[in-house]
């Protein structure tokens, strides 16, 4: 009788993604497992988990790796390559959940509810402190990163609030480039116009620290910036000194460069406009449906497939 996979599930996943596997193989965690399982492991399912050569090591049963997202900047894919692991994503699957989110930053940096509601349980019926509200289509907006998740911002952003946005990414075929965004094919050129960043981009060697005080301070004066794309691309200390200079009106951000960040991490630690929220952007009950069963699949289709088995 043919041994089933072994599937480690490192973190939380969509109970419909855990049956799918669970159909066809044994499924560890969600978590941590006993060490003394590691030995079975044939695959892995992760998410944030920092996935290096020591873990990987210990794994010495793998085959396959399956990344709960887009981004595989916690795989080590060098470790992976030499182990010739099969590593596979689930990009694109998130893309609704996360522009919803950094539409929703927009929104709340524009008109600031959250400020008046706490002004008002407070028995204030204004605030002299609270910024004046500005309509989406006010603003000139750009987006850096125009994959997956840029696109359904840029959606969002034009069907919705007729709103004129322009964007930058050197990787996007013309061919899928949406006639209703003009296209820059300059950052500097597009951070000089934009009064509203949005980033969606991959964290890689040359987008590291890619907004720092020169970028920041191209941007038109009182820009608002929302950052639903990696930790690591943003300089932090350059952001919160924007902010406290004004340069920077207000920023919002679902993702940093150390994470969960530290209490005294200078984005958090200001009196300036800053929202922070804990890497959420793709947790929404359909987004990580899909997110998992897709990459579920394409897990349970590698392992098959080495074996020869057809599902």
């Amino acid at each position: 009788m043919q041994r089933r996979n072994v599937i480690w599930v490192t973190e939380h996943i969509h109970p419909d993604a855990i049956a799918l596997l669970a159909a066809d193989a044994e499924v560890l965690g969600p978590g941590p497992i006993p060490d003394a399982r590691l030995n079975d492991v044939t695959a892995l399912i992760v998410r944030a988990r920092p996935v290096d050569e020591s873990l990987l090591a210990s794994l010495p049963m793998l085959k396959v790796i399956g990344k709960h997202g887009a981004g595989t900047d916690n795989i080590d894919m060098d470790a992976a390559e030499r182990r010739n692991l099969q590593v596979f994503r689930a990009e694109g699957a998130n893309a609704e959940s996360v522009a919803d989110l950094a539409v929703l930053f927009a929104m709340l940096l524009l008109r600031s509810p959250d400020l008046h509601d706490q002004a008002l349980k407070h028995g204030k019926s204004a605030r002299a402190d609270i910024p004046g509200g500005f309509e989406v289509s006010e603003r000139r907006i750009g987006i850096l990163g125009m994959g997956a998740i840029g696109r359904a911002v840029a959606s969002r952003l034009i069907d919705g609030f007729s709103a004129n946005v322009s964007g930058y990414d050197p990787a996007l075929p013309h061919g899928m480039w949406p006639a209703s965004v003009h296209r820059h094919n300059d950052v500097s050129a597009l951070l000089r116009e934009t009064d509203l960043l949005f980033l969606h981009l991959p964290l890689l060697p040359q987008t590291r620290n890619l907004i720092g005080k020169a970028e920041l301070s191209a941007l038109r004066p009182g820009a608002v910036m929302v950052n639903c794309a990696r930790g690591g691309i943003v300089d932090e200390r350059a952001l919160a000194d924007a902010l406290a200079s004004g340069q920077i009106a207000a920023a919002a951000s679902d993702v940093f460069e150390v994470e969960p960040p530290a209490p005294n991490n200078p984005l958090l630690v200001g009196s300036w406009r800053f929202i922070g929220t804990p890497h959420i952007g793709a947790s929404t009950n359909a987004g990580l449906r899909r997110t998992g069963m897709i990459i579920g699949q394409k897990v349970l289709d590698a392992l098959n497939a080495q074996e020869g088995k057809t599902v």
